[in-house]
């Protein structure tokens, strides 16, 4: 999985992307991108902060199957 620097970028980039547009229909293309690289961004971040065990618990543990 991409790291969320990864995805913040390609905002970045899509954002710049809208601003040099001309055509409404590709800017807000472009703006819904940058839009869903920043969600997934705050979602890599998440899943890969410290805190995910105290919240989710360890995803594949064996604790919980008998």
């Amino acid at each position: 999985m991409p790291s969320s620097g990864y995805y913040r970028k390609q905002a970045q980039i899509c954002a710049s992307m809208a601003l040099a547009s001309r055509d409404p229909g590709v800017t807000a293309r472009y703006n819904r991108m940058a839009l869903e690289y920043l969600a997934r961004a705050d979602e890599s971040e998440l899943f890969s902060s410290p805190m995910r065990c105290a919240i989710f618990g360890d995803v594949g543990s064996d604790l919980d199957r008998d």
